[in-house]
């Protein structure tokens, strides 16, 4: 029994453990603040959430994760490892049609790019992650979007204060569109450090407070990376303001927050600005050691710049090359369907030559000698009166002279009355009209016309409308339906299928070359 109970309890615990679902999302935004925070924790749970988005079959995630990485790589100035990560994420995004996976790559892209000197790549990068999320209207999309407009301020110089300030109330309008108040909050942040330093290159120092204030309002106490970005720029703002000793009190305390968690690339900026305050305070020593750190951060950094560089470049050098090597397939395989669309015209044209040649040429018979009669192959389907009139001829039947001529007086008078045109005629119906026997009607028939009565008929039909087309202009205008009707035919197919017969061209085209005669 108690066995029983324990299996039953490993059972219900197993099956708990697995109806438990990876939550993507809330690693996600944990791995997120972990990334202003401590970078490298960020990286546990960012390689868990890659784990499980492939095994579990979650593009977005996995492009999102890889996208993350990315930012940690840049915050450590590990530009090649940055630019590694956001191809993965662009890859991944572009495979599954995936509009914010791709903005994020791009802005990461191109932040990453504007460090690297690469101005003109950046801006491409930048322009198309804004157009990707452009009518995204959602809290990701205004975040984006924000996001995007911060790092544009990377590409301007300090002379183009306008644009910051432009690109400045864009990112902060942006983010106050955003529901979510502590993510507004928190992405806040950054855009008021933005605007609090570019009032404080334009010397509009009041302006530069309320921003600097609002800033530190908003900033959680554990966002280390946004801290450590507001009191830089507080040390800027005193710098500008030429208060020195503040500008050194709030450098030193925002490189000490960059030493503790690695952010390099703030690093390099904090180190330089040092080493100008203290210059400023004629202190040369303290001066000489942020030189000396400075340059061994921008030395540390600089191969892993100029690899970046130099694959960055390469990489489109060789998109290049593809495209190069694209185009000349694509120019050789045009070439190719001309040169056989040219060929295909040419025997078109030829037949078409040809075609015309002989329409020209029947009509002009026709013009001058009237229809040929043609010769019918034997037709097996021949009704069983048919192959009694041949028996019958074969056999000699005796007909006298004067029957023999009444019946063709008969025939004269029923071609003049173009009786032949109407839908009800049949051997039946002439030879009571000519009080004669069917057998002896065909037999005349075949004699002197050399046509049995259906033979008969069709060529007196036929011919009848070819003198119609050719003599009378208005016969040309009418739908062949039409002429098929005038003749006594069933239907317009059966009517062009003998008039092809007899006069060697479909009515239709026997029109046409009428017409250029």
């Amino acid at each position: 029994m108690k066995k029983k109970i324990l299996f039953l309890f490993f059972v219900i615990f197993f099956m708990h453990i697995h109806s438990q679902t990876f939550d993507f999302e809330n690693k996600y935004k944990y791995a997120r603040s972990l990334s202003n925070k401590n970078p490298d924790s960020s990286e546990i749970v960012l390689d868990q959430i890659i784990e499980f988005a492939k095994k579990e079959n979650q593009p977005n995630y996995l492009a999102k994760a890889y996208y993350l990485k990315s930012f940690n790589s840049y915050l450590k100035s590990d530009a090649k490892t940055t630019l590694d990560f956001t191809e993965k994420a662009l890859h991944i995004s572009e495979k599954n049609n995936y509009p914010v996976g791709k903005a994020l790559a791009y802005r990461m892209q191109g932040t990453q790019y504007a460090k690297l000197g690469l101005l003109k790549e950046s801006s491409e990068s930048l322009n198309n992650a804004i157009s990707e999320v452009k009518n995204d209207n959602t809290d990701e999309g205004h975040e984006l979007k924000g996001m995007i407009y911060n790092s544009f301020l990377i590409l301007l110089n300090q002379k183009e204060y306008a644009k910051k300030e432009y690109y400045s109330k864009n990112a902060i309008q942006e983010f106050k569109k955003i529901k979510n108040s502590a993510r507004r909050s928190e992405l806040l942040v950054s855009a008021y450090t933005n605007m609090g330093y570019t009032f404080s290159e334009i010397k509009r120092f009041e302006e530069a407070k309320a921003c600097f204030k609002n800033a530190l309002a908003l900033v959680g106490i554990d966002n280390n990376y946004l801290r450590c970005n507001i009191l830089h720029d507080l040390g800027f703002s005193f710098s500008e303001q030429k208060k020195i000793d503040s500008a050194v009190f709030y450098y030193q305390r925002a490189l000490q927050i960059a030493n503790i968690y690695g952010f390099n690339e703030k690093k390099i900026e904090i180190t330089e600005n040092l080493e100008k305050a203290y210059g400023k305070l004629n202190d040369p020593a303290n001066a000489k050691k942020y030189k000396i750190e400075h340059l061994e951060l921008k030395d540390s950094i600089a191969y892993n710049q100029k690899m970046a560089v130099n694959k960055t470049l390469s990489a489109k050098e060789k998109k290049f090359d593809e495209k190069l090597s694209e185009s000349h397939s694509i120019s050789k395989g045009l070439i190719a369907v001309c040169i056989i669309l040219i060929l295909i015209l040419g025997i078109v044209i030829f037949k078409a030559i040809r075609i015309r040649k002989k329409h020209m040429e029947i009509i002009s018979q026709v013009y001058q000698n009237g229809i040929t009669p043609i010769s019918y192959e034997e037709d097996i389907q021949e009704s069983s009166e048919d192959h009694e009139t041949n028996k019958s001829i074969t056999q000699d039947i005796k007909i006298s002279p004067e029957l023999e001529e009444n019946i063709l007086i008969g025939l004269e008078n029923f071609e003049k009355s173009l009786h032949f045109n109407s839908k009800n005629i049949s051997r039946y119906n002439l030879a009571n009209e000519l009080n004669v026997n069917t057998k002896y009607l065909s037999l005349v028939i075949k004699k002197h016309k050399n046509f049995n009565f259906n033979q008969y008929i069709n060529h007196l039909r036929i011919n009848f409308i070819v003198d119609k087309l050719k003599n009378e202009l208005q016969y040309r205008k009418y739908k062949i339906n039409h002429l098929a009707e005038i003749t006594g035919y069933s239907s317009h197919s059966a009517f062009s299928l003998e008039f092809k017969k007899i006069v060697g061209i479909h009515p239709s085209a026997f029109i046409k070359a009428l017409d250029k005669v």
